[in-house]
């Protein structure tokens, strides 16, 4: 059965071959409301069709073009004669892909007329030039796709034998419906933004316009709590829509099958398919139906998450390591904890804590709010740390938790060790090569000898405290959370190492327990557990987390510094690094305090003699025409003089580099 949830609105038109313009109406081919899902019984229904200004008097197909030649400068076509205005959406769906999910800036549009519409909502948004736009008509065309990919992979439907037949009674013959088709379903969630729930109406109505497709929404959710829907049999499919600590203005959606999250070569198989939609609406004229700002329609309204919150509980009581002595206590009786989730999707986590005895009476920005009023969260932003460490400090808590929009990535907070009176005097973030360092200390213990994978930017301090202070393995890979993950599943799938932990200085984290899914919340979940087990049978002076890590050599200053390039052109950052990689390689063979460390995979790294763990880093964007500089060292003064003053006579040595890239901003440190 089909709903729409909120104000409905009626579709008007579905396809131009159903249009008769002589009469003025539409005819919409869309499932009967008393129709059982996975049946292929359709109904019409009939309804006036208002005529847009662009389409008096005009087929769709000149509706189109009537519209680019008022309303855009003509544009070339390409070899196959593709229309200028066909062009215009195919440039802004191929824009949209980023990595393993979607994303782009949202952007509004009609929800009837004439593709001309959408076209003109792209143009009239300035903020949009040279952005991918997320469109409704987008999401419906990527609906529409990841439903096709789906049923796909799932292969003929499972048909249901017919119930067993009474020999003794009369019966008319068995009628085909006995034959049940069991859809294949697919779940849908999203983060607090504002415009989610238009996208979510556009991606279902994509979805369910593919015969044996199903799509439930569970409403506001987290990213790894979508995959967990699939791994426990809820869904075949899921769909996060969510731009996680990007800018309000920004959406995105994320895919999962009961195999994991999409690849990048799967998303952008389905850019074609999405393509292949919209090239049929486009010859149409016609925009796809959707249901306006606040309704909602699918075949069933969920709620999946009190499921996913039981997962979380179950992992926080198993890491405690309850004992049978202890049955009588919740397992975070005595903690105070402060949740800062950022009025995003991690709120619910609040009640988790709270279910398991902890004190989380201070904990803030709990309750969804889609305008985000502190900032979309991210527990790398400086601003959500203060706030968090401020409130931690005022009540004298053991631990802060900091989750981002859709609770796939965390930071905390933590006491400093106490002073000799026992007191706490200050509260420092525990992210970055912190963390790395304390989950890698859970599976020093647990797994013994096991490899933790990280990005290409952690510290030459962590590299040396993973592998010498606790014996285990130390992978430097490719930036990106889906880089990093995919390394650790390779290495332990291919035997070369039994790879337990991949994570990323940003708090993307994965591990091999959770089926390699990065999940902020389950992180929070090992974290919290690690802190009840040091404090379980200490005496009445809490201990510091960061006691565990206190072998690990930090760097007094880190910086990262971003150079654009003059031109705007990728092509040109490509040139422009392989020539200041090149200069710094020459620099080396006549400076003696630098060593190129051999082993990176990513970028160039350079270790600074005498420094004890001093080091640079120097990598190009694949996506926006820069090149980053990141360095670490004792003091700002060891940087100029150590890193910055010969990479600058290096660069010296290279015109193209000296002339196509900011300099300055070297200049400026």
């Amino acid at each position: 059965m089909k709903f729409c949830y909120g104000n409905w609105v009626l579709a008007l038109v579905a396809s131009a071959s159903l249009v008769n313009p002589t009469m003025g109406f539409s005819v919409v081919r869309r499932p009967s409301i008393t129709t059982p899902i996975g049946t292929s019984t359709k109904q019409y229904m009939i309804s006036a069709t208002p005529q847009h200004p662009f389409q008096k008097n005009k087929s769709p197909s000149q509706v189109s073009d009537a519209f680019v030649e008022e309303g855009f400068m003509k544009t070339e076509c390409d070899d196959v004669n593709t229309p200028p205005s066909f062009q215009l959406l195919v440039d802004g769906i191929q824009k949209l892909p980023s990595g393993s999910d979607i994303r782009g800036r949202y952007v509004d549009h009609a929800s009837i007329g004439s593709v001309a519409n959408i076209l003109q909502a792209i143009e009239a948004d300035q903020e949009c030039v040279g952005i991918a736009p997320l469109t409704p008509f987008a999401a419906h065309c990527f609906g529409k796709a990841f439903a096709t990919k789906m049923l796909h992979q799932a292969g003929p439907f499972h048909q249901q034998p017919p119930k067993a037949v009474d020999t003794n009674s009369v019966v008319e013959e068995q009628d085909s419906s006995a034959f049940v088709e069991d859809p294949v379903i697919i779940a849908m969630g999203r983060d607090p933004r504002p415009h989610g729930l238009r996208l979510c109406d556009a991606f279902a109505r994509g979805a369910e316009s593919v015969d044996g497709i199903k799509v439930v929404y569970t409403g506001i959710a987290t990213t790894p709590a979508m995959l967990e829907f699939c791994r426990s049999d809820r869904c075949d499919g899921a769909v996060m829509c969510t731009a996680s600590h990007l800018p309000i203005d920004k959406n995105g959606m994320k895919f999962f099958t009961k195999k994991g999250g999409l690849t990048k070569a799967d998303i952008n198989y389905l850019t074609e398919l999405a393509i292949d939609e919209a090239r049929e609406w486009h010859t149409a004229g016609i925009i796809p139906p959707t249901s306006g700002k606040d309704a909602m329609m699918c075949s069933e309204w969920v709620d999946y998450m009190p499921h996913y919150a039981s997962t979380l509980k179950a992992a926080i009581e198993k890491e405690v390591e309850m004992v049978d002595d202890d049955n009588a206590k919740l397992p975070l009786e005595g903690l105070k904890i402060v949740l800062n989730s950022g009025n995003g999707s991690g709120g619910f986590f609040y009640q988790v804590l709270k279910d398991l005895g902890a004190d989380v009476s201070a904990s803030m920005n709990i309750d969804f709010d889609s305008t985000f009023p502190n900032g979309v969260p991210n527990p790398e932003n400086a601003g959500m740390v203060e706030r968090t460490t401020q409130i931690c400090q005022e009540t004298n808590a053991d631990l802060g938790v900091m989750l981002d929009t859709d609770a796939d990535r965390c930071g905390f907070v933590v006491p400093c060790p106490p002073n000799g009176n026992g007191e706490v005097l200050e509260y420092e973030p525990l992210n970055r090569n912190r963390l790395i360092a304390l989950l890698a200390t859970i599976f020093a213990e647990s797994s013994p000898g096991c490899t933790v994978v990280t990005c290409s930017v952690t510290s030459e301090g962590l590299s040396n405290f993973l592998q010498e202070t606790l014996g285990l393995q130390h992978v430097r890979y490719l930036k990106g959370y889906a880089n990093v993950i995919g390394k650790a599943k390779e290495l332990t799938e291919s035997g070369q190492a039994n790879a337990e932990l991949a994570i990323e200085t940003s708090g993307h984290c994965a591990m091999k327990e959770n089926g390699y899914l990065d999940d902020g919340t389950y992180t929070a979940c090992k974290i919290i557990g690690l802190l009840a087990r040091v404090n379980k049978d200490s005496s009445s002076t809490k201990k510091s987390l960061l006691d565990l890590i206190s072998d690990m050599k930090e760097m007094e200053v880190e910086e990262e510094l971003r150079m654009n390039i003059l031109d705007g052109s990728l092509e040109s950052t490509n040139q422009i690094f392989q020539q200041a990689s090149k200069a710094i390689e020459d620099k080396i063979q006549n400076y003696a305090g630098w060593t190129l460390d051999e082993d990176n995979l990513e970028g160039i790294r350079v270790r600074v003699d005498g420094t004890n763990g001093g080091f640079f880093m120097l990598r190009q964007s694949l996506h926006d025409p820069l090149i980053s500089l990141q360095m670490e060292g004792n003091t700002k003064e060891e940087l100029q003089t150590q890193v910055i003053r010969p990479l600058l006579e290096a660069i010296d040595t290279a015109p193209h580099v000296k002339n196509g890239l900011e300099v300055s901003v070297l200049e400026q440190y």
